[in-house]
């Protein structure tokens, strides 16, 4: 009889858990979701290095628009890491190869440093192709050396003095650049108001001729004569038209027969 009872009591006992274990088995926990809230928590650096200077990557894109294949270690690593050309298509920059080795990390993009050993004008071409065609269609020293030779960082402008000597005393960057055109630098050429003290610094011996003398002349900015480009010699004529009679004119040269020195005028 007890143990009737007893048997009785185990299968009623079974049954009653039977449901229970089912059920169980049927309402499976889900997977749990990644949130943007989540990510600073295990890659703080990462997160703030996107903050300070993430460009785009920060404006346009969250963590979870590029790293939507999940996480490890239900998804690898290399997996979980997208390839540039997801986002970046369609453009001739977009099809060089190997971006990381300019744009080290993805989270700072902008952030950009040429690598050593090689030559990276071609890659400069696919977007400043303006730049790069004025440097190789004018001889020069900088042509014969790569973009990086000078911009060692993207967006970094060298001062010429870097590598060059000055002119003159107190010169700088900007009165360089007055002059040279830093991707075609043998051809010089100048606004109206460089000073008298830029183009002494070569031509010393004429800026004082012109500076001592008595005319009109010698109120004159050294580019108010000669104009825009280096090397350029004015007519007389341009400024005075012809000022004596054919018959006085035609026994001489030209007006330096009379006048002798355009920087110190003989009356």
């Amino acid at each position: 009889m007890k143990t009737f009872v007893f048997a009785a009591a185990l299968s009623l006992a079974i049954g009653l858990m039977a449901p229970w274990g089912t059920a169980g088995a049927a309402q499976k926990a889900p997977d749990a979701q990644l949130q943007l809230s989540d990510c600073v928590k295990c890659h703080p650096k990462v997160v703030h290095q996107n903050q300070e200077a993430g460009g785009k990557h920060r404006t346009e894109v969250t963590c979870l628009d590029c790293h939507d294949a999940g996480h490890p270690p239900a998804t690898p690593v290399d997996k979980m890491i997208p390839k540039c050309s997801k986002c970046h298509e369609g453009e001739p920059h977009f099809e060089v190869k190997n971006c990381l080795d300019c744009h080290r990390n993805p989270h700072t993009p902008l952030k950009i440093t040429f690598p050593k050993n090689r030559k990276v004008k071609p890659v400069c071409k696919t977007c400043h192709a303006e730049q790069v065609k004025e440097v190789n269609q004018n001889p020069s020293a900088h042509a014969k050396v790569d973009c990086s030779f000078c911009h060692f960082k993207h967006g970094y402008i060298p001062s010429c003095l870097k590598c060059h000597k000055p002119h003159r005393k107190g010169q700088t960057f900007k009165d360089c650049v007055s002059c040279h055109r830093v991707h075609q630098p043998l051809n010089v050429a100048y606004g109206p108001n460089v000073p008298n003290k830029n183009c002494g610094a070569c031509h010393g011996k004429i800026r004082k001729l012109l500076e001592s003398g008595h005319t009109k002349h010698a109120k004159l900015h050294c580019v108010f004569c000669h104009k825009k480009k280096h090397g350029y010699i004015p007519a007389c004529q341009d400024c005075h038209g012809v000022p004596h009679p054919k018959r006085l004119i035609k026994n001489f040269k030209g007006c330096l027969a009379c006048h002798v020195d355009p920087h110190n005028l003989t009356k």
